[in-house]
């Protein structure tokens, strides 16, 4: 016995059309009533509330992955946006510097690759070169010349290690685009360097002259030292200077984390409608 939720359908065999129960001709074409049943069973409930739970679990937790990701990605654009200072290249200038001795030295720069983290040389031994450009812009305030040199720090120990001068020791910027930092100068007390630093033959790197001088450099591993001076050697360094770095991998990184981020919001989102939202007839 067929139960109240049932009902049985006829269909005309020609066209296709419904025909009414007991009828012996289709009231559409007038082809003959031949028998050919459908039956269909109304459904006790959708049966779907375990499906769209996993749903909502599944697209919860591919978004509540993506939003992290999306922030990381924007926040590193919007950082080198910031900073940006053409070319490729990320950082501040015209921030004012100065001593009372011959020499300006910025904190010591050690360039190494961790052995316990990094992945073994024979998968990647990486050029530094390739991977990050320094630029170090400078212009005097007093109409003297500017010399900008890079120097191992063995070297300028070995050199300067009797000097004195004054070393940066601290640099805060409280406000991103704020051009008056917090600069912290440790004195090191010495005797006056007699010679000019043109005139010595240590230098990685140099640049020297009147007006702004831009000092570019590739760094290899080593610890460095930054030197800024007068041309001749003379007292009272006061400068207005600037460093910017190019990093080719940071600005894929932060638009690699902000795709991939805009990929699992946009998966997740899909899984909470389709398997719990969007209706079904």
């Amino acid at each position: 016995m067929e139960s109240s939720d049932e009902k049985k359908t006829i269909y005309c065999n020609k066209c296709g059309k419904e025909m009414p129960q007991g009828a012996d001709y289709c009231e559409s074409c007038g082809a003959p009533r031949e028998f050919r049943e459908m039956k269909y069973v109304k459904r006790q409930g959708s049966g779907n509330g375990f499906g769209k739970a996993v749903a909502i679990i599944m697209g919860g937790f591919f978004i509540l992955i993506a939003v992290p990701i999306l922030f990381s990605g924007g926040a590193l654009m919007g950082v080198t946006g910031i900073f940006d200072q053409g070319g490729g290249f990320i950082g501040i200038e015209d921030v004012n510097f100065a001593t009372s001795t011959q020499m300006l030295v910025g904190r010591e720069m050690d360039i190494v690759i961790d052995d316990y983290n990094s992945p073994p040389s024979w998968l990647w031994e990486p050029d530094f070169s390739d991977l990050i450009t320094i630029k170090i812009k400078a212009d005097s305030n007093t109409g003297d010349g500017v010399f900008i040199g890079i120097v191992e720090a063995d070297e300028a120990y070995a050199v300067f290690g009797d000097a004195a001068f004054d070393q940066i020791t601290q640099f805060n910027m409280e406000n991103l685009r704020g051009r008056n930092p917090e600069i912290t100068y440790r004195y090191h007390p010495g005797e006056t360097l007699t010679i000019a630093p043109t005139d010595l033959d240590i230098w990685v790197t140099e640049v020297s002259g009147s007006g702004e001088q831009t000092l570019t450099w590739s760094p290899e591993l080593g610890s460095y030292w930054l030197v800024i001076m007068n041309e001749d050697g003379s007292a009272n360094v006061d400068i207005d200077a600037g460093v910017a770095v190019k990093m080719p991998i940071l600005d894929n990184i932060g638009k690699g984390l902000f795709m991939g981020g805009l990929v699992l919001l946009a998966v997740g989102v899909a899984i909470v409608y389709f398997g719990a939202i969007k209706p079904r007839y």
